[in-house]
């Protein structure tokens, strides 16, 4: 008979400030309320096993992307053989399916350790749906760091020295007290041949990237992360780990063309039939300008989803995977000339529903804040006459019987009056109408202030990471309206210095791409500035811009075809016939 020894209330506490931002990003916590005991302080492993998921199929195994060891501590072979599998999920940053499996390792084992672990690990994202499941998962971990069970007369602890400190580890992170990198950080000294612990502790430790590259701690979880790779050059989650940690890196550099990519591609030919790394090539091959090739990637990504949601009766709620890649498609497919291709997926994906009841989902909020934008988005890039009353009519009005279910509950309304005021600025302008186009601006610049005031109410939702991303991305289109207003009202050069100002302002607050998603603003800003040397008849300032543009949107064709042209008006032809030959070989 097993036993349970609490442990002391400071530890357990950590427990209920489980309402955490993703691991590593940028967003504001939110410390959730706690979840009810349990009745008579009982646990059953359906505490923590949504309704969700316990209606589901048993997960299946995928042995190829299996790739890091570790010893798990069970009764039962198959709840270690499934704990091994949802961190290889992990790994893959695929974490509806990882819990999964942690979900029917702790039905084949109650107590075992790790498989409540990986539930804390997987549910980890903000405000989910799954919260109470994760807190209550988190809180069984913890009772079973110091249990024991009876075998053979013996009392023995259900959980290695090691998973103890793994689960510790966990709950500093958790704790929100700055400890958790360091407990992981520590944990991986004290077993260094345990590659679990070493690529989460190297992972933790990320800060990310300014302008001009990694930061200190970023750079130096890239460096260690490389010793690791040179140590392992064909285990799957380890080269995972290291794409992930160049997802964001400032522009398509040679080196992620020349290091990272070749491994990504490494890792796709170990698991062909693993949608999230073809999504994860996907990224890195339009990132360096290869959009075919990432087309490639993203609609076999987007097959193998839409297989796995058949197979296993899922929804787009618990498949945010498919979302993405179609999303990401759509951007790729534009980006080499195929808009009436990417506008297809853009206007079938804003045809898909969102259930009420799931607003809390990762999928809902992605169809809410990404699908449903989608067109309008790509009508603003291209930008041709008409564009942007389409844009308009694209997106969802006001008295949409949807909207008005969840207005009070979901940011993504302030985003969506926010575009259409920005839209309606932009045909105005169209039009010829510039005063009526700068009241619409305002109208932009008052709701923008009012959304930022809502940063403190959008951390206690689960679309924190699409209302930052939505933020930033509106602060572009802002900037770059004042632009166009600045430059309409222009009568003298220095007004059209104003201008050009604040086309400089839009480019300087474009974001890169995030969590493997691509840009909200599809077109660069560059794009603007070097519109606004040709019409200055500037073309060498012109070629420079464009030249840019390229730079942070490798092999981008509008970008492409205004450097070409640059080129020209400056005599540069035989440069212009270089860039030609270019433009040809991405329309292919």
């Amino acid at each position: 008979m097993r036993r349970d020894r609490r442990m002391g209330l400071s530890v357990v506490a950590v427990c209920w400030s489980l309402g955490v931002a993703q691991l590593g990003s940028q967003d504001l916590p939110f410390v959730g309320p706690p979840a009810p005991p349990p009745a008579k302080d009982i646990f059953t492993v359906d505490q923590v096993i949504h309704p969700v998921v316990a209606k589901l199929p048993p997960p299946e195994f995928v042995d190829d992307i299996v790739s890091i060891p570790m010893a798990i501590s069970s009764r039962s072979s198959l709840a270690s053989r499934h704990v091994l599998q949802g961190l290889a999920y992990i790994q893959a940053a695929w974490d509806f399916e990882a819990y999964r499996h942690f979900c029917a390792a702790v039905k084949a084992d109650p107590d075992c350790l790790m498989a409540y672990w990986g539930i804390g690990l997987a549910l980890a994202s903000p405000n989910n749906e799954f919260i109470k499941q994760r807190q209550i998962a988190v809180m069984r971990m913890i009772q079973l760091v110091d249990a024991t069970t009876e075998v053979n007369g013996r009392k023995l602890p259900v959980a290695s020295v090691m998973e103890q400190k793994y689960a510790l580890a966990l709950a500093e992170l958790f704790a929100l007290r700055g400890n958790g990198r360091d407990a992981f950080k520590k944990l991986s000294e004290d077993y260094p041949n345990n590659l679990q612990a070493k690529c989460l502790a190297i992972y933790l430790q990320r800060d990310g990237f300014d302008d001009y590259g990694p930061r200190p701690k970023q750079e130096a979880a890239m460096r260690e992360m490389e010793s690791v790779v040179k140590e392992n050059p064909d285990n799957v989650g380890v080269l995972s780990f290291w794409a992930m940690l160049h997802a964001e890196a400032p522009e398509a550099t040679t080196k992620l063309r020349g290091d990272i990519l070749p491994l990504v591609r490494k890792a796709v030919r170990k698991t062909p039939d693993f949608p999230p790394y073809q999504h994860l090539l996907g990224h890195f091959e339009w990132r360096c300008g290869n959009h075919f090739l990432a087309e490639v990637a993203l609609s076999r990504a987007s097959d193998l989803y839409a297989d796995h949601m058949k197979k296993h009766r899922l929804s787009l709620h618990e498949c945010d995977g498919w979302i993405r890649s179609q999303l990401y498609l759509a951007t790729a497919m534009y980006s080499r000339g195929r808009f009436e291709e990417a506008m297809e997926i853009a206007s079938n994906l804003a045809k898909l529903e969102v259930d009420p009841a799931r607003l809390g989902s990762i999928g809902a909020n992605l169809l809410l804040w990404d699908a449903a934008t989608l067109s309008a988005r790509l009508y603003l890039a291209r930008g041709k006459e008409g564009d942007f009353g389409k844009a308009i009519a694209s997106l969802p009005r006001k008295d949409d019987p949807f909207l008005a279910k969840v207005k009070d509950r979901t940011l993504s309304v302030f985003y969506l009056e926010c575009l259409m005021q920005y839209l309606e600025c932009r045909k105005e302008l169209e039009a010829g109408q510039i005063d009526a186009a700068n009241k619409k601006r305002m109208s932009l610049s008052v709701i923008l202030s009012q959304m930022k005031r809502l940063r403190d109410r959008a951390t206690e939702s689960s679309s924190i990471s699409e209302y930052v991303r939505a933020f930033k991305g509106l602060e572009v289109y802002e900037a770059e309206a004042r632009g166009f207003i600045a430059l309409a009202r222009a009568t003298t050069d220095s007004q059209r210095q104003i201008a050009r100002t604040w086309f400089k302002s839009a480019i300087e607050k474009q974001q890169r791409p995030s969590l493997l998603m691509p840009p909200v603003v599809v077109s660069p800003m560059e794009v603007r500035l070097a519109e606004f040397y040709t019409g200055t008849n500037n073309y060498d300032q012109a070629a420079a811009s464009y030249q840019a543009a390229i730079r942070r949107r490798p092999n981008d064709l509008v970008s492409l075809r205004g450097y070409r042209d640059s080129l020209m008006r400056i005599g540069r032809k035989d440069e212009a016939a270089e860039v030609d030959k270019i433009i040809s070989a991405v329309k292919k």
